[in-house]
Parts: structure tokens; sequence; C-alpha cells
């Protein structure tokens, strides 16, 4: 049985590692990603957390999920529940707030932003807070 378990997750990892993304300890997020996650998810802990070539992502124990650079910069952030004021520049966050819905995903672009309501609307926004695209999906 200890084989079959031991064999079960070499597998995992060797799937894993075939398709670039590597399994890492929380730890081993960048600093400046573990301080974000600590900051603005008090309480929340880090459940998972994988690298690949270009981007690190950790899953909280909330259900959350943060997408990072290589610098350890937050390039998309995804939950179940509203996420917390003041990740988004404040004239994009009024122009979201304003379609009457919580925040529940983020993604940076160059230039603006895509969000994601808990009303099912799909929002792109530039950084002066205009309202580019609006959908629902």
């Amino acid at each position: 049985m200890k084989k079959l378990i031991l064999t079960t997750i070499i597998a995992l990892f060797a799937v894993s590692a075939f398709a670039g993304d590597m399994i890492i300890q929380p730890n081993q997020l960048p600093q400046n990603s573990q301080k974000f996650i600590a900051d603005t998810f008090k309480g929340a802990t880090i459940a998972a957390a994988q690298r690949d070539k270009d981007s690190f992502e950790a899953v909280l124990n909330n259900g959350a999920k943060v997408k990072f650079n290589l610098n350890g910069e937050w390039d998309e952030i995804e939950a179940y529940a509203a996420l917390p004021d003041g990740l988004l520049p404040a004239a994009v966050e009024k122009a979201a707030k304003s379609q009457g819905g919580q925040i529940v995903k983020i993604d940076k672009d160059f230039g603006y932003f895509d969000v994601k309501l808990n009303n099912n609307l799909e929002l792109k926004i530039d950084m002066n807070g205009n309202i580019l695209k609006r959908e629902i999906d």
C-alpha cells in the first residue's frame, strides 16, 4: 500500500513538472507576495502554492487564488466572496462598484483591468475609471 501511495505521489509530481508547474512550499513565494497575502487577506493562510516558468500562484484556505508575476507583484486575484477594497486604483474601483455588485475577480492588463462582479457582470475598465466593455457572463 505504501508503495502504491509513493508511486502515485511521484507520478503526480512528474506530470506537474512536465506541464511546467512545480508545487512549492508557501514560504518559497517571493517575500512581497507573502506580505501582500498577509496584509490583504487577514487571517487567511496559504493552502497551496506553485510556480511555472513565468508566474507564481497561491491558493488560500478561504478559497481565494492569487497569481503573481516573477517579481512577486499580483496579476490576478479571484475569490468566492467580495475582494477587499483598495486593490484597484480609486477611479477603477469606483467605476466597478457603480455597477451594483461586489468585486470577486481582478485581472491586470496593460492599461486596464478586467473586473468580474458577483452579479455576473464582467467589466473592462481603464486606469481613469472609464468602462470600456460591459458584458454579462
